[in-house]
């Protein structure tokens, strides 16, 4: 077993943090939290990061990192780290409603969130953040404007010039402080890990008929486990209806491919789920407050595909930025800046998955994608830059698109 994977000994119990005022409190050590963690510390500041889990704990996840996230490991100084204990995927397939494959080149990486969390949150720590274990009971702003945080099963109240929520999907503490709306999810996944002598040497993903209106992948993990799951984007009532769990049964037992790798194999873990949170909407910071928000619990997921991991750091840097040059400057006011920052950088990235995502609903329009990327050179190349974030999916989702697939 790796270093990641035991117990941390710099992860401290929230009764030994020391009595100061902190420059910045960050509640969630997910990727979003503990970057955001890495990048003020690394700026000279004070913080103290907080999550109610024991590191490492496992996260529910399809575990993939493309190459926003990439980048941003990069950039803490993690991208060989991840690459030495993750597994590189080559190799993409993509299977319409009517199981028409397209294979498209890949080139991103696999590795599962205990391991991935666990190491963004030591590069927090080496960066001069203090991490602590701490279930937040309630998070208030005092009289003299610092933040105040408690925690269950302590006494020790923690105090922070400026305070963070980077809970995930899990929206119940910044929907009371007035941080995020929507309230509701935007989708669900579940996921559990599969160990198979089955060899599957690339990313699977499947819109199949027998899980429609959801989607479904297998992504390899190394050591013959694989991340098999499925899930769905809410639209309407579908919440009221939706049987993921049957879904995945389906999927399991009628798609070729998650049928033989059960067959020559096991589940290694129950079903997990979790919400999901998309299209960047919801962050309604106040700068009297010294409050915000920032990843999935600001919608940070990408719509169509899911994938937020990368989306969610990045939304770290952007606040981070923020943050810093409020505390330097001393006027909270500035943190007001953080959604208009998410808008100028981030925002207009969403416009085309939005579109993707009512497209890829209509199973005879994912078909028809699928049949012209298996000859058209134009919608392959189209496809590979929309994962690289270098095209808008509304060249390959959307009428021109389609006519120009057909001349290319």
């Amino acid at each position: 077993m790796s270093a990641e994977l035991e117990p941390v000994p710099w992860q401290h119990p929230v009764d030994s943090a020391p009595r100061a005022i902190w420059d910045v409190l960050i509640v969630g050590a997910g990727p979003a939290g503990s970057i955001a963690a890495f990048h003020l510390a690394a700026r000279g500041h004070a913080v103290l990061l907080l999550d109610k889990e024991r590191f490492p704990r496992n996260k529910t996840c399809g575990d993939g990192l493309l190459s926003d996230a990439l980048r941003v490991l990069e950039r803490v100084g993690l991208l060989r780290r991840v690459q030495q204990l993750g597994l590189p995927i080559h190799a993409a397939s993509f299977f319409s409603p009517s199981r028409i494959e397209c294979e498209l080149p890949w080139g991103y990486w696999t590795l599962k969130r205990r391991v991935l969390d666990t190491l963004i949150a030591r590069r927090a720590v080496e960066a001069g953040a203090y991490f602590c274990q701490g279930d937040v009971q309630k998070l208030m702003v005092t009289s003299n404007g610092l933040i105040a945080c408690s925690t269950f099963g302590s006494g020790h109240v923690c105090h922070a010039r400026v305070g963070v929520i980077a809970t995930g999907a899990n929206v119940n503490l910044p929907q009371k402080l007035g941080l995020v709306q929507p309230r509701q999810a935007s989708g669900l996944a579940i996921r559990c890990y599969v160990r198979s002598q089955r060899s599957i040497d690339r990313m699977v993903i499947s819109y199949d008929r027998s899980i429609t209106p959801g989607y479904a992948w297998i992504f390899p993990l190394g050591d013959h486990e694989y991340n098999v799951g499925c899930g769905i984007f809410y639209r309407g009532n579908a919440r009221d209806r939706t049987d993921l769990k049957g879904m995945f049964r389906k999927f399991t037992t009628k798609f070729p491919l998650a049928r033989a790798l059960l067959e020559d194999g096991e589940p290694i873990s129950p079903l997990s789920g979790a919400f999901l949170r998309c299209g960047l909407t919801g962050a309604c910071p106040t700068g009297a407050n010294n409050l915000l928000a920032i990843g999935e619990a600001i919608g940070a997921t990408f719509p169509a595909t899911g994938e937020g991991i990368g989306k969610a750091m990045e939304t770290a840097e952007v606040a981070a930025e923020v943050i810093d040059d409020t505390l330097r400057s001393g006027d909270a006011r500035r943190l007001r800046r953080f959604p208009d920052r998410l808008e100028e950088e981030l925002r207009f990235r969403y416009l085309g998955y939005e579109a993707a995502e009512r497209w890829l609903s209509m199973p005879w329009l994912v078909d028809l994608v699928a049949r012209r990327a298996r000859t058209s050179k134009f919608l392959q190349e189209a496809i590979a830059e929309i994962i690289n974030e270098t095209a808008d999916p509304r060249t390959v989702f959307s009428l021109g698109g389609m006519i120009k697939s057909f001349c290319q």
